[in-house]
Protein backbone atom coordinates (compact mmCIF):
# COMPACT_ATOMS: atom_id res chain seq x y z
CA UNK A 1 0.00 0.00 0.00
CA UNK A 2 1.68 3.47 -0.98
CA UNK A 3 2.27 5.62 2.24
CA UNK A 4 -0.60 8.18 1.23
CA UNK A 5 -3.24 6.06 0.82
CA UNK A 6 -2.00 4.08 3.97
CA UNK A 7 -2.37 7.50 5.59
CA UNK A 8 -5.90 8.31 4.39
CA UNK A 9 -6.76 5.00 5.32
CA UNK A 10 -5.08 5.14 8.76
CA UNK A 11 -7.17 8.65 9.60
CA UNK A 12 -10.37 7.31 8.01
CA UNK A 13 -10.45 4.06 10.97
CA UNK A 14 -8.87 6.31 13.17
CA UNK A 15 -11.76 8.50 12.84
CA UNK A 16 -14.49 5.31 12.63
CA UNK A 17 -13.20 3.82 15.71
CA UNK A 18 -14.07 6.74 17.51
CA UNK A 19 -17.34 7.30 17.25
CA UNK A 20 -18.24 3.75 18.83
CA UNK A 21 -15.89 4.53 21.62
CA UNK A 22 -17.50 7.73 22.70
CA UNK A 23 -21.03 6.18 22.93
CA UNK A 24 -19.22 3.28 25.13
CA UNK A 25 -17.32 6.30 27.41
CA UNK A 26 -20.78 7.91 27.63
CA UNK A 27 -22.73 4.76 29.03
CA UNK A 28 -19.50 3.91 31.35
CA UNK A 29 -19.85 7.73 32.90
CA UNK A 30 -23.37 7.40 33.45
CA UNK A 31 -22.34 4.04 35.32
CA UNK A 32 -20.47 5.32 37.60
CA UNK A 33 -22.35 8.43 38.33
CA UNK A 34 -25.92 5.92 39.42
CA UNK A 35 -26.80 6.75 43.19
CA UNK A 36 -25.27 3.76 45.56
CA UNK A 37 -28.88 3.06 46.41
CA UNK A 38 -29.22 2.04 42.65
CA UNK A 39 -25.53 0.57 41.84
CA UNK A 40 -24.69 -2.03 43.55
CA UNK A 41 -20.56 -1.99 44.48
CA UNK A 42 -19.43 -4.87 42.14
CA UNK A 43 -21.43 -2.77 39.18
CA UNK A 44 -19.80 0.11 40.22
CA UNK A 45 -15.90 -1.70 40.04
CA UNK A 46 -16.83 -2.65 36.42
CA UNK A 47 -18.22 0.46 35.14
CA UNK A 48 -14.73 2.18 36.54
CA UNK A 49 -12.70 -1.08 34.72
CA UNK A 50 -14.21 0.04 31.51
CA UNK A 51 -14.09 3.77 31.84
CA UNK A 52 -9.90 3.14 32.25
CA UNK A 53 -9.85 0.60 29.48
CA UNK A 54 -11.68 3.41 27.03
CA UNK A 55 -9.35 5.67 28.58
CA UNK A 56 -6.52 3.65 27.00
CA UNK A 57 -7.93 2.95 23.76
CA UNK A 58 -8.94 6.77 23.38
CA UNK A 59 -5.67 7.84 23.74
CA UNK A 60 -4.25 5.36 21.26
CA UNK A 61 -7.08 6.23 18.34
CA UNK A 62 -6.09 9.95 19.17
CA UNK A 63 -2.62 9.48 18.87
CA UNK A 64 -3.44 8.10 15.68
CA UNK A 65 -5.38 10.40 14.16
CA UNK A 66 -2.52 13.00 15.11
CA UNK A 67 -0.03 10.99 13.19
CA UNK A 68 -2.02 11.27 10.49
CA UNK A 69 -2.41 14.33 10.90
CA UNK A 70 1.78 14.97 10.77
CA UNK A 71 2.47 12.68 7.77
CA UNK A 72 -0.47 14.47 5.73
CA UNK A 73 1.14 17.98 6.54
CA UNK A 74 -2.37 18.85 8.62
CA UNK A 75 -1.16 19.23 11.97
CA UNK A 76 -1.43 22.80 12.62
CA UNK A 77 0.88 23.95 15.96
CA UNK A 78 -0.39 26.63 18.32
CA UNK A 79 3.15 28.38 18.82
CA UNK A 80 3.60 29.92 21.92
CA UNK A 81 6.76 30.42 24.77
CA UNK A 82 6.73 27.58 27.04
CA UNK A 83 8.95 27.02 30.16
CA UNK A 84 9.40 23.17 28.84
CA UNK A 85 11.11 22.21 32.48
CA UNK A 86 8.35 23.24 34.04
CA UNK A 87 5.76 21.75 32.01
CA UNK A 88 8.19 18.16 31.93
CA UNK A 89 7.96 18.83 35.96
CA UNK A 90 4.36 18.86 36.41
CA UNK A 91 3.45 16.39 33.90
CA UNK A 92 6.14 13.77 35.48
CA UNK A 93 4.26 14.63 38.62
CA UNK A 94 0.80 14.04 37.69
CA UNK A 95 1.61 11.09 35.50
CA UNK A 96 3.15 9.01 38.59
CA UNK A 97 -0.19 9.90 40.74
CA UNK A 98 -1.53 7.35 38.26
CA UNK A 99 0.93 4.90 38.60
CA UNK A 100 0.28 1.49 41.14
CA UNK A 101 2.15 2.68 44.20
CA UNK A 102 6.08 1.25 43.49
CA UNK A 103 5.93 0.71 40.11
CA UNK A 104 8.64 2.64 39.50
CA UNK A 105 11.15 5.64 40.68
CA UNK A 106 11.13 8.56 38.71
CA UNK A 107 13.90 11.25 39.02
CA UNK A 108 13.86 14.54 36.79
CA UNK A 109 16.97 16.65 36.62
CA UNK A 110 17.25 19.76 35.28
CA UNK A 111 20.83 21.72 34.54
CA UNK A 112 19.21 25.35 33.45
CA UNK A 113 15.87 26.90 32.51
CA UNK A 114 14.76 25.77 29.11
CA UNK A 115 12.46 27.98 27.08
CA UNK A 116 10.84 27.01 23.99
CA UNK A 117 8.71 28.50 21.37
CA UNK A 118 6.30 25.51 20.24
CA UNK A 119 3.35 23.63 21.20
CA UNK A 120 2.59 23.32 24.69
CA UNK A 121 -0.41 20.27 24.18
CA UNK A 122 2.34 18.66 21.54
CA UNK A 123 5.01 19.08 23.71
CA UNK A 124 2.86 17.51 26.43
CA UNK A 125 2.20 14.45 24.51
CA UNK A 126 5.94 14.01 23.45
CA UNK A 127 7.13 13.69 27.00
CA UNK A 128 3.76 11.54 28.35
CA UNK A 129 4.62 9.16 25.52
CA UNK A 130 7.93 9.26 26.48
CA UNK A 131 7.10 8.17 30.33
CA UNK A 132 4.50 6.27 28.88
CA UNK A 133 7.16 3.51 27.20
CA UNK A 134 9.82 4.22 29.62
CA UNK A 135 7.13 2.47 32.42
CA UNK A 136 5.39 0.11 30.14
CA UNK A 137 8.86 -1.45 29.47
CA UNK A 138 10.15 -0.73 33.28
CA UNK A 139 10.39 -3.74 35.86
CA UNK A 140 8.02 -3.37 38.77
CA UNK A 141 10.43 -1.17 41.03
CA UNK A 142 12.56 -0.08 38.41
CA UNK A 143 14.00 3.62 37.54
CA UNK A 144 13.66 6.09 35.33
CA UNK A 145 15.68 8.93 34.74
CA UNK A 146 14.68 12.43 33.25
CA UNK A 147 16.71 14.38 32.12
CA UNK A 148 16.64 18.37 30.76
CA UNK A 149 19.55 20.54 29.56
CA UNK A 150 20.46 22.71 26.52
CA UNK A 151 22.52 21.25 23.70
CA UNK A 152 23.77 23.44 20.33
CA UNK A 153 20.64 26.03 20.62
CA UNK A 154 17.95 22.81 21.85
CA UNK A 155 16.58 21.49 24.94
CA UNK A 156 17.15 17.84 24.94
CA UNK A 157 14.93 16.03 27.13
CA UNK A 158 15.97 12.05 27.90
CA UNK A 159 14.40 9.40 29.16
CA UNK A 160 16.67 6.50 30.43
CA UNK A 161 14.68 3.26 32.09
CA UNK A 162 16.31 -0.07 33.36
CA UNK A 163 14.28 -2.01 31.48
CA UNK A 164 14.24 -4.70 28.39
CA UNK A 165 16.46 -3.02 26.16
CA UNK A 166 16.37 -2.93 22.34
CA UNK A 167 18.43 -5.09 19.98
CA UNK A 168 20.89 -3.68 18.19
CA UNK A 169 19.40 -4.46 14.74
CA UNK A 170 15.82 -3.20 15.73
CA UNK A 171 17.43 0.89 16.65
CA UNK A 172 16.63 2.07 13.18
CA UNK A 173 13.06 1.13 13.26
CA UNK A 174 12.16 1.91 16.58
CA UNK A 175 10.48 5.23 15.85
CA UNK A 176 8.65 3.82 13.28
CA UNK A 177 4.54 3.17 12.85
CA UNK A 178 3.28 -0.47 13.28
CA UNK A 179 7.30 -1.62 13.91
CA UNK A 180 6.91 -2.86 17.12
CA UNK A 181 4.21 -5.24 15.74
CA UNK A 182 6.69 -7.15 14.08
CA UNK A 183 9.08 -7.40 16.98
CA UNK A 184 9.24 -10.53 19.07
CA UNK A 185 9.43 -10.21 22.86
CA UNK A 186 12.91 -11.61 22.62
CA UNK A 187 13.74 -8.90 20.34
CA UNK A 188 13.24 -6.52 23.79
CA UNK A 189 9.46 -5.27 23.22
CA UNK A 190 6.07 -6.66 24.28
CA UNK A 191 4.48 -6.07 20.69
CA UNK A 192 1.71 -3.39 20.39
CA UNK A 193 1.49 -0.68 17.69
CA UNK A 194 4.40 1.34 18.50
CA UNK A 195 1.96 4.72 17.76
CA UNK A 196 3.83 6.12 20.92
CA UNK A 197 7.02 6.79 19.71
CA UNK A 198 5.91 7.49 16.02
CA UNK A 199 3.94 10.37 17.53
CA UNK A 200 7.20 11.32 19.36
CA UNK A 201 9.39 11.58 16.08
CA UNK A 202 6.23 13.09 14.14
CA UNK A 203 5.64 15.87 16.87
CA UNK A 204 9.42 17.02 17.41
CA UNK A 205 10.24 16.94 13.83
CA UNK A 206 6.95 19.00 13.52
CA UNK A 207 8.59 21.64 15.73
CA UNK A 208 12.34 21.38 13.89
CA UNK A 209 13.80 19.01 16.16
CA UNK A 210 14.85 15.30 16.24
CA UNK A 211 14.72 12.12 17.81
CA UNK A 212 17.22 9.20 18.75
CA UNK A 213 17.17 5.88 20.95
CA UNK A 214 20.40 4.25 22.66
CA UNK A 215 20.32 0.59 23.97
CA UNK A 216 23.59 -1.58 24.99
CA UNK A 217 20.95 -4.67 24.23
CA UNK A 218 18.38 -6.88 25.97
CA UNK A 219 17.86 -6.23 29.53
CA UNK A 220 20.02 -3.26 29.30
CA UNK A 221 17.50 -0.68 29.68
CA UNK A 222 16.79 2.32 26.86
CA UNK A 223 17.38 6.06 26.50
CA UNK A 224 14.98 8.17 24.55
CA UNK A 225 16.06 11.33 23.38
CA UNK A 226 14.33 14.37 22.05
CA UNK A 227 15.92 17.19 20.49
CA UNK A 228 13.33 20.53 19.97
CA UNK A 229 14.80 23.92 19.58
CA UNK A 230 14.89 27.19 22.39
CA UNK A 231 13.11 30.21 22.03
CA UNK A 232 15.96 32.33 19.86
CA UNK A 233 15.69 34.80 22.38
CA UNK A 234 15.61 32.98 25.47
CA UNK A 235 18.92 30.84 25.80
CA UNK A 236 21.42 31.21 22.82
CA UNK A 237 24.61 29.17 24.52
CA UNK A 238 25.04 25.96 25.13
CA UNK A 239 24.94 24.85 28.42
CA UNK A 240 25.17 21.26 28.20
CA UNK A 241 28.17 21.12 31.15
CA UNK A 242 25.90 22.71 33.77
CA UNK A 243 25.07 20.58 36.19
CA UNK A 244 24.00 23.18 38.91
CA UNK A 245 20.68 23.53 40.41
CA UNK A 246 19.68 19.75 39.95
CA UNK A 247 16.03 19.61 41.15
CA UNK A 248 14.21 16.15 41.30
CA UNK A 249 10.94 14.81 41.69
CA UNK A 250 10.45 10.48 43.02
CA UNK A 251 7.13 9.15 42.51
CA UNK A 252 5.51 7.09 45.35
Amino acid sequence: MRCATRDRVLAVVSHELRQPLNVIQMNAKLLTRLPASTAPTHLRRIADAIQRAIESQARIINDLLDVSRVRTGKLTLHRAEVNFGKLVMDLVAALSANWSPGRVTTEVRASSPLVCYADALRLEQIVGNLLDNAVKFSPAGGRILVRLLSEGGFARISVVDCGRGIAPDFLPDVFGLFSQAGASVGEGLHGGLGVGLALVHGLAAAHGGFVKATSAGINQGAEFSVWLPLHPSATPADTSSAHADHSSIASP
